[in-house]
């Protein structure tokens, strides 16, 4: 699900603004605004976010008689995450006397007009590339704890020992599987855990996430896992983390509902950033503490973490888990 918060100030002298505002193509207010509020909304999941608030009632008389009609929109608040309304929100006016048409980049609407936020589209689950499937550490098959990832996960440039998810299974004595994918994204990480769980038992799954500009991109049958600094990903960059994660987390927490309902399942991030914004989302409840790798040696290419960082990334999940 999606909470979404708006909160609007108001300030008139002869008659309120009257608003009608639309989530997703649903009206969710309609009416004057006579003082300012909090507006309060759940809707259904989505890889996509929009909110249009029509503004009406600044009449040729209120401009005679120079008077006040303004509505603000102070802030919006996607689930837990603040939206950036003064960079990307727009103001379309329009039916305003003495006024030509035109579009404004503002989050104050003193005219009649339609206010925008349009985020960029973000999906969760996506496919298995066959190429995946032949590079991960080990083979699926059941297992007492298994493990998703990227390179970080897979142990990039790092003997197999030196891996968190064969420290894990040192540390624990449990049969610990590492599926981690070198290169792979949030898109390909969910769909190889939907179809692990259709085959194969396990008491947990670990996701550790890599960042989620990080995606898969569909021309045709191909189906590719693309970087970050991808130039398909310059409005997801434009942007910023917050605005994804803040359409992710949604379809995010609803998989993990349902994955809990099978087995144990958690998630985190080695992205400082990244894993801050999750925290202030309900997808909180799902994960695991974070381990900053900034002043642990790395691997041999001076990139991924090294196996003393893994080594302690797995004593804290022990801790975490309570697998002592």
């Amino acid at each position: 699900m999606n909470t979404v918060k708006i909160s609007l100030s108001t300030t008139y002298d002869i008659t309120p603004s009257h608003l009608e505002i639309e989530c997703l193509g649903e009206v969710i207010h309609r009416g004057e605004l006579k003082e300012n509020s909090i507006i309060e909304h759940t809707t259904k999941s989505s890889d996509s976010f929009e909110i249009k608030i029509i503004k009406t009632g600044k009449t040729k008389k209120i401009v005679d008689l120079k008077g006040t009609q303004e509505v603000v929109v102070e802030s919006i608040n996607l689930n837990g995450i603040p939206l950036k309304i003064k960079e990307f929100g727009s103001f379309a006016l329009k039916d305003n006397p003495y006024v030509n048409d035109q579009t404004l980049q503002t989050n104050k609407l003193n005219l009649n007009g339609e206010w925008t936020l349009e985020l960029p589209k973000v999906n969760l689950v996506g496919d298995i590339t066959s190429s995946t499937m032949e590079n991960t550490r080990d083979s699926f098959s059941d297992s007492e704890i298994a493990c998703f990832g990227c390179s970080q996960t897979y142990g990039y440039f790092l003997k197999k020992d030196e891996a968190w998810p064969s420290q894990l299974a040192r540390l624990t004595g449990r049969v610990v599987k590492n599926y981690g994918a070198v290169g792979s994204n949030i898109n390909e990480i969910t769909a190889m855990v939907d179809d692990y769980l259709k085959r194969f038992k396990t008491d947990f799954i670990l996701l550790y996430l890599p960042h989620t500009f990080r995606r898969q991109k569909r021309k045709g049958n191909k189906i590719s896992n693309i970087r970050w600094d991808d130039e398909s990903n310059r409005d997801l960059i434009l942007h910023g983390e917050e605005h994804s994660i803040a359409v992710l987390s949604g379809a995010l927490e609803e998989w993990l509902e349902k994955k809990f309902k099978h087995t144990k399942i958690y998630f985190g991030t080695y992205q400082t950033d990244e894993n801050k914004l999750y925290e202030s989302t309900p997808l909180k409840k799902f994960m695991f503490p974070f381990l900053e790798g900034a002043n642990y040696p790395k691997a041999s290419d001076k990139i991924h973490h090294g196996a003393e960082f893994n080594r302690d990334f797995a004593k804290m999940l022990v801790d975490f888990l309570n697998l002592c």
